[in-house]
């Protein structure tokens, strides 16, 4: 065997490894970034923030009305967030659920939306039990009052699910709502 022959095929194949490890590296810390970034999305609320950790942020989509039991419900995708007061004062905040007009409209489906005495809702706080209710017996869309201490922070979970009924809906029935949270 020629060496000069070995030591070229030998270079070749060290840098053809190098180039591919490099690759392999870099490629997956940009996906790793592209999908850290999505799937927290901040908002501003006046002196607060909130942090919410799925990827739709602060919006909620039922597509499809499938009446499910409270059992299935309540281990249904939550929708997830931490709100941090960042000030040197207590602050007072609601949690509020408000139709998403703006989905509605574009989605086509304002005909087509799941009343609100068919949903029920979940809210989860710091690991504690959580509350369902039927989203149409919350006042104005409000789900939670607190009050949040300086610099201290809470973490909320919320589920919604078509609860089992007597009432006919269509399937194809849409709900698109917004998670709000509001300082008093």
């Amino acid at each position: 065997m020629n060496l000069n022959g070995y030591k070229k095929h030998l270079l070749k194949s060290t840098v053809t490894i190098f180039f591919l490890l490099a690759f392999a590296i870099f490629s997956t810390y940009f996906i790793y970034q592209k999908f850290a970034k999505q799937s927290e999305k901040d908002y501003d609320v006046g002196e607060m923030e909130v942090v919410f950790h799925t990827k739709s942020g602060n919006q909620i989509t039922m597509k499809k009305f499938q009446p499910v039991s409270d059992a299935v419900g309540l281990t249904s995708p939550a929708y997830s967030f931490t709100v941090h007061n960042n000030t040197l004062k207590d602050i007072k905040y609601k949690i509020m659920i408000k139709e998403n007009e703006e989905e509605i409209e574009a989605c086509g489906c304002s005909e087509k939306k799941i009343p609100m005495e068919l949903l029920k809702l979940s809210l989860r706080k710091d690991h504690l039990a959580p509350d369902a209710f039927v989203l149409s017996e919350y006042d104005g869309g409000m789900i939670h009052e607190d009050i949040l201490k300086a610099g201290e922070q809470e973490d909320y979970s919320i589920r919604i699910w078509a609860m089992n009924s007597n009432f006919i809906v269509d399937k194809t029935n849409h709900f698109h709502a917004n998670i709000e949270v509001v300082e008093e």
